[in-house]
């Protein structure tokens, strides 16, 4: 359905943007791409894609995207680049869950538990504070997340709960 609709020349930009397959969608992302390329050695620094999106993703999570990812030399080229925008564009999508699993398995243990969720909680609690928000409970968002998921096991939230979900 999504390459089909291409062959509609009346789509909004909007709608073009959205459509992974588009030109525009293609230009989109290289632009951002080259936009955070700040060096202009057409990598990316783990410096440089914190600068992604609302430059809200936090220190943790890309050390694990770095460490997941296969890199050029610590760098990021544009097809790590594009997967990892894909997936993120597209987390209701079972592909892109099980990508971005792996950067929150720290453990790689098949699971996220309490523990796992904490390491993550602890790098977003110190960007709301630096940004003089209101600090959040860390086992209410531990509730709320394991009652959205629902998972099998009450300790631990895997792969297909998110996927169930």
């Amino acid at each position: 359905m999504i390459m089909y609709e291409l062959r509609d020349e009346g789509l909004s930009v909007d709608r073009l943007e959205k459509n992974w397959f588009s030109a525009t969608s293609a230009l989109r992302v290289y632009g951002q791409y080259l936009h955070l390329d700040k060096n202009h050695n057409g990598v990316l620094s783990k410096e440089e894609l914190a600068a992604y999106g609302t430059g809200t993703l936090t220190p943790v999570f890309i050390e694990r995207v770095f460490q997941e990812c296969l890199t050029f030399e610590t760098q990021m080229d544009y097809k790590t680049y594009l997967d990892f925008v894909l997936s993120l564009e597209n987390k209701h999508e079972p592909q892109a869950l099980q990508y971005l699993f792996r950067f929150l398995d720290i453990k790689h243990q098949g699971y996220l538990d309490t523990f796992t969720l904490f390491y993550f909680f602890k790098a977003i609690s110190k960007q709301i504070t630096e940004s003089e928000q209101e600090p959040i409970n860390f086992e209410d968002v531990k509730d709320e997340i394991f009652d959205m998921a629902k998972p099998k096991d009450p300790s631990r939230i895997t792969l297909q709960d998110l996927i169930d979900w």
